[in-house]
């Protein structure tokens, strides 16, 4: 009997270790549909901006073939200069996932396109903040385990003059 719960107990402690290594995404993403697969586009969007998102003027798709991948970068752009961002991507007709999704940003571009992944390795967003308020830019890097790109290094700092700072407190 001690046996079997010492068993179930390593099995317990051991599964606290595998759940430590999932990313664990910054305060300001736990919010977003990171990491969330749909069968459809329309699905991600439907649950991404609600069920009328189809005849909201605001929010716009962006279709872009890069490396051999698909993506649609959404966005709701009702708010002005930063709107928030969701990347989807493609991975079969009926599996679109979210592997990107910024607070509101002005500005969302891809990096380089690896030879070998044959996706971009990187994303970088930028905010246009009002005068007298530092930019904020977070580069996102791919995560190969989890198939989402993740905050990796945040920046603030205006006319190119960026001072690194801990991605927990982003957006706060």
């Amino acid at each position: 009997m001690f046996r079997k719960f010492l068993s179930i107990a390593v099995i317990a402690i051991g599964s606290n270790v595998i759940a430590a290594e999932v990313v664990v995404l910054p305060q300001a993403w736990h919010d977003s549909h990171y990491a969330s697969c749909y069968s459809s586009l329309k699905a991600g969007m439907s649950d991404t901006y609600g069920i009328s998102f189809e005849e909201d003027k605001n929010i716009l798709q962006i279709p872009r073939h890069m490396g051999l991948r698909y993506f649609v970068i959404a966005s709701d752009t009702t708010s002005g200069t930063n709107s928030q961002k969701t990347v989807f991507e493609q991975r079969s007709s009926t599996n679109w996932c979210v592997v990107l999704a910024s607070p509101p940003v002005a500005a969302l571009v891809p990096g380089p396109v690896s030879a070998t992944l044959r996706r971009p390795l990187t994303w970088t967003s930028v905010t246009q903040a009002p005068p007298g308020f530092p930019e904020m830019k977070v580069l996102y890097k791919w995560n190969s385990k989890d198939l989402i790109y993740v905050p990796a290094n945040c920046y603030k700092g205006n006319d190119g003059r960026w001072k690194s700072f801990n991605c927990n407190e982003a957006y706060q």
